[in-house]
């Protein structure tokens, strides 16, 4: 047997098992498209707890996002029974406000568009992250 199938046969044997092991997985592609911007950009400014307000949404499915703008993810859905407790608001660049709050009875907490509080959410300056 010739020293190239010999080494080919060991590259073979070595590899075979990772790609078994990685049969399952999916690769994705990064996207082509350009990032998203104005209220559709995800952004994380920072907050603090400067309020001791609480409210509910409007309607059954408010969005609780990761940063104050509709490109950014959805840490949760919520409802008009889940009880949100307000910490601060920011404009986003679009100019729309955003409270900051924490679900009662959960860790969970993130940014909700005020016109989706049954409140209005948060506005006042002294309330501003």
């Amino acid at each position: 047997m010739s020293a190239t199938r010999t080494k080919a046969r060991i590259l073979t044997a070595a590899v075979a098992p990772l790609l078994a092991a990685t049969a399952g997985l999916a690769v994705v592609a990064p996207s082509a498209e350009a990032a998203p911007t104005g209220a559709d950009a995800c952004t994380h400014p920072a907050w603090s707890n400067k309020s001791g307000a609480k409210g509910t949404a409007k309607g059954a499915d408010a969005k609780v996002r990761t940063g104050p703008n509709e490109g950014c993810g959805v840490v949760a859905t919520v409802g008009t029974s889940v009880t949100l407790y307000y910490h601060c608001w920011v404009n986003n660049s679009a100019d729309h406000k955003w409270t900051h709050v924490r679900i009662e009875g959960s860790n969970l907490e993130g940014w909700v568009y005020n016109a989706r509080l049954d409140d209005g959410g948060l506005k006042d300056s002294r309330t501003h992250c």
